[in-house]
């Protein structure tokens, strides 16, 4: 209950934040009841995001707080105003068939918002970074590369709700966060067509893979959609009436997806194109950067002031390496010839750039994680008949109202796509709603021949149904934990490779213990304090297999004060290796210098799929090891 009444708290907190800016900047009265409503909560939401960094630096991230914070927000509903304009025709058959099964998705939504976190990057930054600060009452910087030192301004949001409603209030909130960026997708498109074709729209958006795959998660691609159809709703109203007031609006909603992650400064600059369509652009390019720079420069600042890299690390070519604490040239090649490279798989050229949509929806390679976190087949099926009805437009294209939106989604692509950014197809789901709405757009205005609309019809119910059997078949995992009235252990047990360690350390270590984990998806799942060990991204404890000084590991994890050390599940047979091992495995020579001392084992379970629930015993086990120092050869 108490997790339920903190999600309403917040909800309607970031509806007052964004009414409030909504009313000062004297938006309010031109916008529907509708589009009131959604404007607010995805402005609101990345506002409270923006403020809750202020609230954190400041070392004030308990109760009192944070409660503050909300009833502030909650006082701004009043803004809203009454509606005055919600629709009352009659609703056609096809509607009604639509709206049920988008009932029976939502209720599939609530099932996985009240099971546990699951989602191997939520349970390693997501949700674990929001619980740290929690614990510290404050933000602290975590000099880690790609998932700490980072742009977080939506993992900021999480902080109230996990501190004052707990876990579930956390996982309903990243529940209702997708369903808020779903009705902001659902009035912009009502704006330019039908009900019928908005709600089928809508239904492609809800059953997306990718959206699947993150929306009920600590993922910020969908809630960085939000940002971008309300800067692309903004801007299409600031060319309408080329008022100032709805660029900054775009502003600001642009600015918070540059706040929450690397990629939104490329969706920042290719707004520049869509600005010089406005009238008196010099201005609205001013009005747009300011808006944009107030709200996103928060983490790049905290960035710079302590690495000197706003972007930590990318600009380790070019900043003094004095300048990097936390940093080296062997970790820099570690990053651009593993982790980089692990994510490309295509040249970075215009022709395979053009050639990408295709292998990136049919290919099965990982490094587009397409099977699991994929963009559907619906723009791939429908693109002859979108190019049909563009060529038959083709005389008012340039004059239409989405021409600036179709600039600013191509502009970004290339960018993304040329600069050799990782090509996992869900770091362009932020720009996938607005491409479906540009599809939509063209389809209904392009064809007037019905019989040209059965192809169109057809794509959309085979990705309908392809998408929705998928959604059902992912839902049985927290069915089960529903209906069969499964424990948090229970479930996490079926879900997590390893969690019984986690269940071993917090049972029998103290709460003060730090405990150095390099298996990333159990730092949120356990209760002391923790140090994520990536072999890569940090070299605080540095853990490449170059390394092979045993005293230096040993001092690092004292530095850092490390207490206890889970090492990675491997058969017991291995455990008494004296092998020339580097890195990580230097854990062995501190058990043979009398700096380590085996506390326990614990059996190791590995789960092969979370959605087919797949939990498959082995032979490995973990071991959690403690630090002593009384009879250490490196202890001085």
């Amino acid at each position: 209950m108490i997790a339920v009444l903190v999600l309403l708290l917040q909800v309607l907190a970031c509806l007052g934040f964004g009414a409030m800016v909504l009313r000062l900047f004297a938006v309010s009265p031109r916008l529907r009841w509708s589009e009131r409503l959604a404007w607010s909560f995805v402005l609101g939401m990345g506002l409270l995001g923006w403020l809750v960094f202020f609230v954190g630096i400041a070392g004030l991230l308990a109760t009192i707080p944070m409660l503050a914070l909300l009833c502030v927000g909650l006082c701004g509903v009043y803004f809203l105003g009454l509606p005055e304009d919600l629709e009352r025709s009659t609703f056609s058959k096809v509607d009604i068939g639509l709206l049920a099964l988008l009932a029976t998705v939502l209720i599939l939504d609530c099932f996985e918002g009240v099971a546990p976190p699951g989602d191997a990057d939520s349970l390693a930054y997501h949700f674990n970074l929001p619980k740290e600060f929690l614990r510290e009452q404050q933000i602290v910087f975590v000099p880690r590369a790609i998932d700490g030192a980072i742009p977080l301004l939506v993992q900021m949001t999480y902080i109230p709700v996990l501190g004052l409603g707990g876990e579930k209030a956390l996982t309903l909130w990243t529940m209702f966060t997708s369903w808020g960026v779903t009705f902001m997708l659902f009035t912009l498109c009502r704006a330019h067509l039908d009900r019928t074709w908005s709600l089928a729209l809508v239904l492609i958006w809800m059953t997306t893979p990718t959206v699947l795959y993150g929306g009920g998660s600590g993922q910020i691609e969908v809630r960085t959609a939000g940002f971008v159809i309300l800067t692309i709703a903004a801007l299409m109203k600031a060319k309408e009436a080329g008022l100032s007031r709805y660029v900054a609006i775009a502003g600001m909603a642009a600015g918070m997806f540059v706040g929450a992650k690397y990629t939104g400064l490329m969706f920042g600059a290719s707004c520049g194109l869509f600005l010089f369509m406005i009238r008196h652009w010099p201005k609205q390019m001013v009005v747009f950067g300011i808006a944009s720079i107030a709200i996103g420069f928060q983490w790049y600042y905290w960035n710079w002031a302590h690495t000197g890299d706003p972007v930590y690390p990318m600009l380790f070519k070019f900043v003094p390496l004095e300048t990097y604490r936390f940093w080296d040239n062997a970790h820099q090649a570690a990053l651009e010839n593993q982790l980089f490279a692990a994510e490309v798989d295509l040249p970075n050229n215009p022709l395979w750039m053009m050639l990408y949509p295709f292998f990136a929806t049919f290919s099965t390679t990982a490094k587009f994680d397409s099977e699991r976190a994929g963009l559907g087949p619906f723009l791939i099926l429908a693109l002859p008949m979108v190019a049909y009805a563009c060529w038959r437009l083709r005389n008012r294209i340039l004059f239409s109202s989405w021409f600036g939106p179709t600039l600013v989604v191509a502009a970004f692509y290339m960018i993304w796509y040329l600069t050799g950014s990782s090509q996992r197809v869900r770091h362009l789901l932020p720009i996938y709603p607005i491409l479906l709405v540009i599809a939509g757009v063209s389809l209904r205005r392009g064809l007037q021949n019905q019989k040209l609309i059965v192809p169109v019809m057809f794509a959309g119910l085979l990705t309908l149904g392809l998408q929705v059997a998928a959604n059902g078949a992912s839902s049985l995992n927290y069915l089960r934990y529903t209906l069969n009235g499964e424990t948090r252990d229970a479930f996490l047990q079926r879900n997590i490779s390893g969690y019984d360690a986690a269940i071993w350390i917090n049972k029998n270590l103290d709460p003060s213990a730090r405990v150095l984990i390099v298996n990333r998806q159990l730092l949120y799942l356990v209760n002391p304090r923790t140090y994520y060990g990536h072999l890569v991204l940090q070299n605080t404890v540095d853990l490449l297999p170059t390394q092979k000084d045993p005293a230096l590991f040993y001092k690092q994890l004292k530095n850092v004060n490390i207490t206890h050390i889970l090492s990675f599940p491997d058969h017991p047979d291995n455990f008494d290796k004296r092998g020339d091992l580097g890195g990580f495995g230097l854990w062995r020579k501190l058990v043979v210098a009398n700096c380590a001392k085996v506390v326990g084992r614990i059996p190791f379970n590995y789960v092969q799929s979370r959605s087919l629930s797949a939990p498959k015993a082995s032979a490995h086990q973990h071991l959690v090891l403690e630090l002593v120092s009384a009879n250490c050869s490196f202890h001085s």
